[in-house]
């Protein structure tokens, strides 16, 4: 009787555990995303140059790089550490592959950056999380 119950309580949890769990993922990942694109910010307004926020959807990863020289020829350096996206089951697809933003914290289109009204989407499972961007570069949640 005992492992009935136990066996019937397990098959009507189960599923919700294993929801719950692919919910958290997807917001973690989220989350890592919005605190990047916020460092990207910060990052063209501290060295005064156009930081670039990379998407690369393909190889599940992004990272922020900036012109890091003193006289701004052309230098980049990563800033922070490339973020994987390693969960297994995790993927994340985008309709922007390079955000940039200029020394004022605002979204630029200058050479190959692409405009700030991105559309980032973490999905694990059937579940679900979506960070949009304004075309100034503000996050939507």
């Amino acid at each position: 009787m005992v492992l009935s119950v136990i066996g019937i309580v397990a098959a009507t949890a189960g599923p919700k555990i294993s929801a719950a769990l692919h919910r958290r993922t997807t917001t973690s990942a989220a989350d890592q995303f919005v605190v990047i694109h916020s460092l990207t910010r910060s990052t063209a307004l501290r060295y005064g140059r156009v930081a670039q926020l990379h998407v690369d959807a393909a190889g599940q990863r992004f990272w922020t790089d900036v012109d890091t020289s003193a006289n701004g020829i052309g230098q980049r350096g990563t800033i922070g550490n490339i973020r994987y996206i390693t969960d297994s089951g995790l993927r994340m697809t985008t309709n922007r592959a390079l955000l940039c933003f200029d020394a004022r914290g605002i979204a630029s289109t200058l050479g190959s950056c692409e405009p700030g009204d991105a559309k980032v989407i973490f999905t694990s499972g059937v579940v679900g999380d979506t960070v949009k961007t304004t075309v100034l570069g503000k996050v939507l949640r």
